[in-house]
């Protein structure tokens, strides 16, 4: 028997069991591999990332002190409670279901120990009077209290025909034309930035009034073009002499009557607003014409 065929034969038998010890090597690397993974999620999730603290900002970064309590008590979140487990989507949806004055809500996780909730708020622009209180409004027409009094330091809203009011949820009306008007009234109350706008009546729906300081009624007509309208209005208004009640009424698409009623304006007191003028006597009548830019 020659020597060469029986050497053959070991290096084929050596090669096949320096394969399966090769591949025993990879299978056991990878298993320790996957323990040491597993070991470290179940220390992450138990042991390691536990909360330490919550902080509630704005959008541009100020802390909330006054509400930081309230919406980490909303959210769910406690803590010690663990980071990798939190589930962020469902502290929001809590929060935004039981925070009435909550826009929008973020949760993000900031490892080791941290959660940050960002939370806008709703900033309310008008009382609305109905037949069992007023209800606060916000400027994008969530529901967001019911007072028994108007809030003197926002617009009073009469006329509006309400639809089932219920807090934290949208505003509506009866009527599509007058939620419409109430929009277009209030953007365009906001973007005159003047506080002697105190009230607006929507029981026309082609005649809006809009009450300017104690004196004067503006009859706006409908809602359409209220930014121009009303910007040409307080600019007039701010060129009448003082003491006298006005009424003043929109004609055509940039002229506007004044007219100045006979009745002196009597003082109010301090905190209230005059909502209603005097039975007319027209003594003079004027009518203005002015360009003012929307821009």
């Amino acid at each position: 028997m020659r020597d060469i065929t029986k050497t053959t034969v070991k290096r084929q038998q050596s090669s096949k069991r320096q394969h399966r010890r090769n591949r025993n090597h990879m299978l056991y690397a990878l298993l320790v591999v996957l323990l040491i993974f597993g070991l470290g999620l179940t220390l992450s999730a138990t042991l390691f990332f536990n909360i330490e603290s919550v902080e509630v900002i704005t959008e541009q970064g100020t802390v909330l002190e006054d509400m930081q309590q309230e919406i980490a008590d909303l959210s769910g979140i406690h803590p010690q409670d663990n980071l990798v487990r939190l589930d962020a989507k469902a502290a929001e949806n809590r929060i935004l279901e039981n925070l009435v004055y909550a826009r929008t809500c973020e949760v993000k996780k900031k490892f080791p120990s941290t959660v940050i909730i960002t939370v806008t708020t709703e900033e309310p622009v008008a009382s609305i009077s109905c037949s069992y209180g007023y209800l606060i409004v916000s400027a994008t027409g969530k529901i967001l209290e019911f007072n028994d009094a108007p809030d003197p330091n926002l617009l009073l809203v009469t006329g509006f025909n309400l639809a089932e009011p219920k807090v934290g949820q949208p505003l509506h009306s009866e009527s599509v034309v007058m939620e419409d008007n109430l929009r277009n009234i209030t953007a365009a109350v906001a973007a005159a930035g003047n506080s002697l706008v105190r009230s607006i009546n929507l029981s026309s729906l082609m005649n809006i009034v809009v009450q300017i300081g104690d004196n004067i009624t503006f009859e706006m007509g409908s809602s359409d073009e209220a930014t121009y309208k009303l910007k040409l209005a307080l600019e007039i208004a701010g060129q009448l002499p003082g003491g006298k009640q006005y009424r003043m009424t929109m004609i055509g698409g940039n002229q506007i009557s004044v007219i100045t009623l006979d009745t002196p304006m009597e003082p109010s007191e301090p905190g209230t607003t005059t909502t209603t003028l005097p039975v007319e006597t027209t003594t003079t009548t004027t009518t203005t014409t002015a360009a003012i830019s929307t821009e």
